[in-house]
């Protein structure tokens, strides 16, 4: 014969049993005490919390025989013993999941009014209800709301979002939450006691951590590793039967972050593939022990971060070497390696680019270029920058640039300054052709014979249209001997093509957030968006490219396409439009795709993050 499983042999017998949820316990025990059970109730939470065990207690103490309304269920009289046995007639049980049709609602309905033959009342538990079909629920409808004096009915659901307004609407609805890894690894260590178990120190936490809250998947792992000893059980055991890394190793990469190793992080992370651990696993433990860091850090409170005793010294020393902000990024980093670690055919690759991204962060700026004031008149000889800058941008001329999240049209314009003149007698010098920008007035000018030329007075619609940093420094007027401006290539085309690329970019940084962020309010739309890229900016306007016309004309649908604008919206700080091409347009060589191509060096970002400036003009390399 077959045993008992131990969640089953464990299962609460009275409230006083029931491990958490007291928010449920005591509002039940109100309810019974002052005779006010409702008709229909909900249950809702994670699998494995409790919501069928306290469905049945609630079915025990309406119908138990104690005197006491205050001491039910009993777990002693004839009613709650036949129906801890599964063998009361007054109890009807319906798995949603495989009875979900109309006919099935209708059988359970055609019951209702027969009155409960021992019992006070006839107790209807239907789980899994978000199974049931539509016709399914609108059968119920109407007996849900007034149902018989002696009818109780209890809906057990992981997916409440499932289940029709109408549903809820009728129904008191309780949130069963999960079990923290404190009160998990008590429980497992009363049941190991009882059973005659032995648990090593650290081996009940490690079991509540790999159970996520859910008392019955702890319950069935400590069943398994039952049967897998002799006994005794060890942290290393459950390891093993788990594929778990051990706590040493998370340690051990989570000290590295925190000294800036990125050494000992990869030598970590090699040991973890090395012993054939799962990497996912391996990276849901970090970041479980990342998150409880976090907690601790922003509040201070050992019982809201969900630590083991066995893990309380450790935190406290890892949150005086840590920062929040640290913390925080490194989480962002390591919880979206689920999806990549689970379909790259490249082994550790994804988490150890994750380690070395946590550690260096933005790439490191060249040694010329940091040194470099950040203004004239910072304690640095002029001359000295401007020949740093050249010798780093050229062929590519830097100004000032907006904040990439401010509209070009609301960004403040500082005034013009004039840029002295060069003298009549030299002859021009053909790396000054076109605009000059504030970084050439920078340098050291040569001893004029004549009084420089005064400065017209700058156009306010270039300065409007065009941002205010660039309209300022390239409105200042053109020596006599510059040649003119090539058409196609005016100082208001070159500041449209830098606010265009630069909200790109930022687009760009933030799609895959965009792409998470659309989630919650329309999954096919996530889904669509798996398949598309930004590819440009025409002034407000987001150019995707996707995969297939299907992609193209389901994303530019009213409904979606408006989803994707709010959410992009929300990133970027500024209203952008949407529009979706399916052929990658032809390159051309102008000044708008020159200057996209620039952009994507990394020198010419550095310097553009230096000097905080933008590309004015490409000019070709001289032979």
């Amino acid at each position: 014969m077959a045993s008992l499983s131990l969640y089953r042999k464990w299962r609460s017998q009275t409230f006083d049993e029931l491990v958490g949820q007291e928010h449920v316990v005591q509002t039940l025990r109100n309810a019974i005490v002052e005779e006010r059970v409702a008709h229909a109730y909900l249950f809702t939470g994670p699998r494995g919390v409790g919501k069928t065990s306290v469905a049945r207690l609630l079915a025990k103490a309406v119908n138990c025989l104690a005197v006491e309304r205050a001491a039910r269920p009993c777990g002693a009289c004839a009613m709650c013993q036949e129906i801890a046995e599964g063998r009361a007639v007054d109890v009807i049980e319906m798995d949603a999941a495989s009875n979900t049709s109309v006919e099935d609602a209708r059988a359970l309905i055609s019951g209702v009014m027969t009155r409960p033959t021992r019992g006070r009342y006839r107790v209807y538990i239907i789980d899994e209800a978000h199974m049931l079909s539509t016709a399914a629920f609108n059968a119920l409808l109407k007996t849900l709301e007034e149902p018989p004096d002696h009818a109780i009915f209890v809906l057990a659901t992981t997916e409440v979002h499932k289940v029709p307004a109408t549903i809820l609407s009728r129904c008191q609805r309780f949130t069963f939450t999960r079990h923290g890894v404190a009160s998990t690894a008590a429980h497992l260590r009363r049941v190991a006691a009882s059973e005659g178990l032995t648990l090593e120190p650290g081996a009940a936490e490690a079991i509540a951590r790999a159970a996520t809250g859910s008392l019955r998947d702890a319950l069935g792992v400590l069943e398994q590793l039952a049967s897998f000893t002799s006994g005794h059980i060890s942290v290393a055991q459950v390891q093993s039967l788990l594929g778990m890394t051990s706590a040493a190793e998370v340690a051990a990469l989570i000290e590295a972050l925190l000294d800036g190793d990125a050494g000992a992080a990869l030598r970590a992370v090699n040991g973890v593939a090395d012993q054939g651990a799962d990497l996912r696993q391996f990276t849901r433990d970090l970041v479980e022990r990342l998150r409880s860091l976090l907690v601790l850090l922003a509040a201070d409170d050992l019982a809201l971060a969900d630590i083991g005793d066995d893990e309380r010294e450790v935190m406290a020393a890892w949150a005086q070497r840590a920062e929040t902000g640290r913390v925080l990024q490194w989480i962002k980093i390591f919880s979206a390696l689920d999806y990549q670690l689970r379909t790259t055919p490249y082994g550790q690759l994804p988490l150890e680019l994750a380690v070395v991204e946590a550690l260096v962060g933005q790439p490191p700026q060249p040694a010329a270029l940091a040194t470099r004031p950040r203004a004239e008149g910072d304690g640095a000889p002029a001359g000295q920058g401007a020949a740093v800058v050249r010798r780093a941008v050229s062929p590519v001329r830097a100004a000032a640039p907006p904040p990439l999240a401010t509209p070009p049209a609301a960004r403040p314009a500082p005034p013009a300054e004039a840029a002295p003149a060069a003298p009549a007698s030299t002859p021009p010098d053909p790396s000054m052709r076109g605009p000059r920008s504030p970084l050439d007035a920078a340098a050291p000018a040569a001893p004029a014979s004549t009084p420089p030329a005064t400065p017209e007075p700058e156009p306010p619609a270039a300065a409007a249209q065009a941002g205010a940093a660039a309209a300022s420094d390239l409105s200042a007027p053109l020596p006599a001997s510059s040649p003119a401006v090539p058409p196609g290539r005016s100082p208001e085309a070159a500041a449209a093509a830098n606010a265009d690329f630069s909200l790109l970019e930022l687009v760009e940084a933030h799609w895959e957030e965009i792409k998470r962020d659309v989630r919650p309010r329309s999954p096919t739309v996530q889904a669509l968006l798996h398949s598309v890229r930004p590819i440009d900016v025409e002034g407000n306007t987001v150019v995707l490219l996707a995969a297939s016309p299907f992609h193209k004309e389901n994303l530019e649908k009213a409904q979606n396409r408006r989803i994707v604008e709010e959410v992009m919206k929300r990133h970027v700080g500024v209203a952008v439009a949407l529009r979706c091409t399916i052929e990658a347009r032809t390159e051309s060589r102008d000044l708008r795709s020159q200057i996209r191509e620039a952009r994507k060096d990394d020198l010419v970002r550095a310097a553009m993050n230096i000097f905080e400036a933008h590309i004015v003009d490409i000019e070709p390399p001289e032979a």
